[in-house]
């Protein structure tokens, strides 16, 4: 029983010891908590306040550069204006420029000059009224005094069954050594000359008149678009041997 006594006396003491304890911690001044409090709230609304001026702030920055990209926009648009503006007029000038240069390469008396340089461009000197009714002949072959050109143009013209009249015959362009020029003979209709043409061919059969070509008397600019013409022709049978082509018409076909 004394022991008994004993352990309860002390375990009523530890527990009074562990309450006083408890009471000086919690025995804060009501003072010192509330300084506390006031404290933080003060801080909480510093830092409010200075979010808030942070933000717009950065409104302030984002306006800003949106009109400085604004002006960039305006300052390019500017520059693009300026420079096409400059380019047009650049142009316009070169425009200028060239056709003068080349009204004046064209003019008359410059173009016979250079043509006459150029005996293959001289059919197109004498560009008269009838030259849809000419009928142009290669091949013919050219003697010193070509004395008989008339008799041989008949010739050919009843190699194909035709004896129309023409009204006159010529060699064109200047005499070259080694180059048989080409022979221009008028015809009386363009009917005449058409119903020729389509003959043209029968010309390869004949003994004396094969390597003769008959063709009507073209431009400068046909002869040159004819050439193309022939030059895509023998690229096309170079490239595809086994086919046929000819030209018909202008236009080239496969055969």
């Amino acid at each position: 029983a004394v022991v008994s006594t004993q352990s309860t006396g002390a375990v009523a003491k530890k527990e009074e010891v562990e309450y006083s304890e408890f009471a000086n911690i919690t025995a804060i001044p009501a003072s010192a908590a509330d300084g506390d409090f006031v404290n933080l709230s003060c801080s909480i609304g510093i830092n409010a306040e200075k979010t808030k001026r942070l933000e717009e702030e950065l409104l302030d920055c984002q306006k800003e550069v949106i009109a400085l990209q604004k002006k960039v926009i305006e300052l390019q648009d500017s520059i693009l204006g300026s420079i096409t503006e400059t380019v047009q007029q650049d142009l316009k000038s070169w425009s200028t420029v060239v056709s003068r240069n080349c009204a004046a390469a064209v003019a008359p008396p410059r173009l016979k000059a250079a043509l006459k340089k150029s005996p293959e461009k001289q059919l197109d000197l004498e560009d008269e009224p009838e030259k849809q009714q000419n009928l142009m002949i290669f091949g013919l072959s050219e003697l010193e005094e070509d004395s008989s050109l008339e008799a041989e143009v008949t010739n050919i013209l009843e190699e194909l069954g035709e004896k129309p009249p023409f009204t006159s015959y010529t060699r064109v362009g200047v005499k070259t050594e080694g180059r048989t020029r080409p022979v221009r003979a008028t015809l009386a209709s363009r009917e005449t000359l058409s119903s020729i043409l389509r003959k043209a061919r029968e010309l390869r059969k004949s003994p004396t008149y094969s390597r003769v070509y008959l063709a009507p008397d073209r431009t400068l600019e046909e002869r040159l678009e004819r050439r193309k013409t022939l030059e895509t022709i023998q690229r096309l049978r170079k490239d595809n041997p086994n086919r046929q082509y000819i030209m018909r018409s202008g236009v080239i076909e496969c055969v």
